[in-house]
């Protein structure tokens, strides 16, 4: 329970003292209880994207449908398809994804490394989540992502209820202009999370049926 612990804090401090030296994020969207952010970076022409928002349920919940890779397409917004390649632990998995792209875009694909930590004594969760290049590109009409970056910080403000601090960073590859990805790339993470919050509601509502 220690070391888990330790771990946790080392990961959260890198994670805020590489956020700080960013520039200021820019609100760019309040709907549903979702607030995302947009701030540009030095090192990409491409903006990084931040979501705050409060979710009904449990670590158990939440992580039941992080877990269940077939079924992102019901709510991650773009997935055509996923899959399951590795369970390599219980806090960590190795999944494949395709996103359809409107045409006359390509359609987007990658491997991600994810893994999960809660730490009960913080009440937090950690979700981290790393595109993957060893893996051979064998859809030729899906252009790779290069670069996809993932981090959820979760806290339970209640036995019932969860507050998420979500950032991600990314680079869609192929010749997508950065002033076009940038100016979209805010409606994907707030339809997702508006379908994230009504599945967790509905998760809810058929535990306190059960009672």
């Amino acid at each position: 329970m220690i070391r888990s612990h330790l771990l946790f804090t080392v990961l959260f401090l890198t994670f805020a003292t590489n956020s700080m030296a960013q520039s200021a994020w820019n609100l760019k969207k309040d709907q549903n209880g979702i607030l995302i952010y947009s701030r540009s970076l030095k090192d990409s022409k491409f903006n990084e994207l931040k979501a705050v928002f409060d979710l009904p349920g449990t670590f158990d919940q939440l992580s039941s449908i992080l877990n269940d890779v077939s079924n992102y397409k019901t709510w991650v917004y773009g997935t055509a398809s996923s899959s399951l390649i590795e369970r390599k632990s219980t806090t960590e998995i190795i999944y494949y994804s395709q996103i359809s792209a409107p045409w006359p875009v390509s359609n987007r694909d990658f491997y991600s490394d994810t893994r999960i930590w809660i730490d009960s004594a913080t009440h937090k969760m950690r979700l981290s989540s790393r595109n993957i290049d060893s893996f051979p590109h064998s859809k030729a009409h899906f252009v790779r992502m290069p670069f996809l970056r993932a981090e959820w910080i979760i806290t339970a403000t209640s036995t019932a209820s969860l507050h998420v601090d979500y950032t991600l960073s990314w680079d869609p590859g192929g010749n997508i202009p950065a002033f076009i990805a940038n100016a979209f790339s805010t409606s994907g993470p707030l339809q997702s999370f508006s379908e994230l919050k009504r599945k967790m509601a509905l998760l809810n509502a058929a535990v306190t049926a059960t009672r």
